[in-house]
């Protein structure tokens, strides 16, 4: 709407706001509905072309828009390092304490699970037949414990 290019500093903005808001009310032929339409636009690239953190967005969206463009990751400021650097920080002690957590939870469950099959296994074997016991003079079947000959 501004018609000035990607590197353009605040006065070429300024100049530019100017123009087209004087070309604009110099030739408002088309109507009251896309005057103000074209006046809000205006105004808008004006004021997210003037605040640099506004820009800073404007021009990573234009640049994400364009193919084979790569979006910049790092931060060229120094606060921004900081809130990067910050926010990782943050980011990894969050996974060490979570992965600690479901660890520790994970190690006690399957300490239950094994204690819980090791008693399955004992009633197990206490619950199998005994089998039939022979002695010199008579046969014993263990399970009911009745003597035959």
């Amino acid at each position: 709407m501004l018609g000035i290019g990607h590197d353009a500093d605040q006065a070429q903005i300024d100049a530019a706001y100017a123009q087209a808001t004087a070309r604009l009310s110099a030739g408002n032929l088309r109507g009251v509905t896309e005057a103000v339409m074209e006046t809000q636009l205006i105004r808008d690239g004006y004021r997210i072309l003037s605040s640099p953190e506004q820009r800073a967005r404007y021009d990573a969206k234009l640049l994400e828009a364009e193919p084979g463009a790569k979006l910049m990751i790092f931060p060229d400021d120094s606060y921004g390092r900081r809130r990067l650097g910050i926010g990782t920080v943050v980011l990894v002690a969050l996974s060490a304490v979570l992965g600690t957590i479901v660890y520790r939870h994970l190690s006690l469950k399957m300490d239950e699970v094994r204690i819980e099959h090791v008693q399955a296994v004992a009633r197990h074997k206490d619950e199998q037949p005994k089998g039939i016991v022979i002695t010199p003079n008579s046969v014993v079947n263990a399970s009911n414990a009745t003597p035959q000959r």
